[in-house]
């Protein structure tokens, strides 16, 4: 007795595990995309330094190119910025908060926070270039540059960025 051919010759066997196979590239293919992640615009996130991204070039079709220039930074003066005390250095809010006056920062309020062991900086929707350029100009690694989250460390009190004090910054 022969066994059932299917469609195109092969045999029902066969064409299940091209199906397997199939499905599994595409599950390794969303590992891939979610182990990279996504950004809050809804692109890739980059993997390389902020600091060197260049600007995006996206086709829109194969005559026309637009090119877009990376979200301008707003001045220092234009961004409110509440600092925190988590490092437990008293009057280490106050020294920061000097600090960012004199590198133009006018919008600067002092609070207190839990203890944390890293200077952090959270930011609002729509101000993660401000804060990027803050956690620059304060010396602090790229990766403490966080989303404000539902419930923040300190009170904002409105503000646009969080500088959340720690024992690495408060010396």
């Amino acid at each position: 007795m022969t066994s059932p051919v299917g469609p195109g010759g092969s045999e029902p066997a066969r064409d299940n595990l091209v199906g397997a196979v199939l499905i599994l590239i595409a599950v390794v293919i969303g590992v891939v995309l979610l182990v990279r992640g996504y950004g809050e615009e809804g692109s890739l996130v980059s993997t390389g330094d902020d600091s060197e991204q260049a600007a995006t070039t996206t086709t829109v079709d194969p005559n026309a190119t637009t090119t877009t220039a990376p979200p301008a930074v707003r001045p220092p003066a234009e961004v409110t910025v509440m600092v925190a005390n988590g490092a437990g250095v008293s009057g280490a809010a106050g020294n920061l908060q000097a600090q960012l006056q004199g590198d133009g920062y006018t919008q600067v309020e002092t609070t207190n926070a839990s203890p944390v062991t890293t200077t952090l900086v959270y930011y609002v929707e729509g101000a993660q270039a401000e804060a990027e350029a803050l956690a620059a100009a304060l010396g602090t690694d790229p990766a403490a540059v966080r989303v404000m989250p539902a419930e923040p460390p300190a009170d904002p009190a409105g503000a646009e960025l969080l500088v959340v004090l720690g024992p690495d910054l408060a010396g």
